[in-house]
This record gives structure tokens, C-alpha cells and sequence, in this order.
């Protein structure tokens, strides 16, 4: 029993395989799981500002102000890209609605870029983006105006 030695060069063989691999796949989740947690951040703080329009009955300045001001808190601070600044808010309702009008619904959108997350598909040898952003999130989202006159 004591000279049996068979499987120790295997089990070795094997641990070296198996860790690097473990070690990448461990390390190659962290900027998915920065991508999908800014997302996150993003929804929260467009949810917030949709319930602040909707008691104003549109999306003020100050409504923006202060969802730019969480998303710096969470670290999505302002950013310019291609002389664009983010958070931007176009495209949101910014005219007073009523709560009886015909129409009530009001329009946030919130639209902030996005991390490149291919590129380090290009450390790989595949083609991976090379730029600082790869595309922007995009969220719309629709509430109903609870203003009175």
C-alpha cells in the first residue's frame, strides 16, 4: 500500500489544467457582472425619477438634477461622449400633464453609455471592441401623471 504512488502525477496534471481554467472563468464574470450591476443601478434610479415626474406631472430639471445626482452617488457621474453629456433625459416629457387630461401618461428616458465589455475578447485574439463605450443603455419608461391644476 505504501508504494502504491499511481494517480499522484495525474491528480497533479489535472489540478494544473483545472485551476488556470477556474481562475479565467472566475475573472472573465467580473465585467459582465459590471455591466448588469450598472444596469441595475440605472433602473433604480430612472423607477425613482419616474415617481418624482409623475407627482410633478412631467420631468423637471430638478427631477433630472437629482437623478444625476444619484447615479454620481453610485458612480455613474457625468460623461462625455461625442460631445454629448450623460445621464441624458431627451426625450422625456417636459411639459406640465394633468392628471384629468386626455393623455396623462408621462415619458422618462434615461440613456447612459455602456462599458465595453468585448474587449477583452481582443486579449483572446478575437475581435473585441476598442473603444471606451460599446453602445449606450437605453430606458424608457411610462408613468401617469398625478398633477391636478
Amino acid at each position: 500500500m505504501v508504494k502504491n504512488e499511481r494517480g499522484g502525477a495525474d491528480s497533479l496534471l489535472l489540478t494544473m489544467f483545472v485551476v488556470p481554467l477556474l481562475l479565467f472563468i472566475s475573472f472573465a464574470g467580473v465585467p459582465f457582472f459590471v455591466y448588469i450591476m450598472k444596469a441595475n443601478h440605472l433602473n433604480v434610479v430612472a423607477n425613482h425619477a419616474l415617481k418624482e415626474a409623475e407627482a410633478l406631472g412631467y420631468v423637471s430639471p430638478a427631477v433630472a438634477a437629482a437623478a444625476a445626482n444619484r447615479l454620481s452617488g453610485l458612480g455613474l457621474g457625468a460623461v462625455t461622449v461625442g460631445g454629448v453629456t450623460y445621464p441624458s433625459f431627451e426625450g422625456s416629457t417636459v411639459s406640465k400633464v394633468y392628471r384629468d387630461s386626455a393623455d396623462p401618461t408621462i415619458r422618462l428616458v434615461v440613456k447612459y453609455p455602456a462599458p465595453n465589455i468585448t474587449r477583452m475578447l481582443g486579449a483572446l485574439g478575437f475581435g473585441g471592441g476598442s473603444g471606451e463605450n460599446e453602445g449606450f443603455y437605453r430606458i424608457v419608461l411610462y408613468g401617469k401623471s398625478e398633477a391636478y391644476e
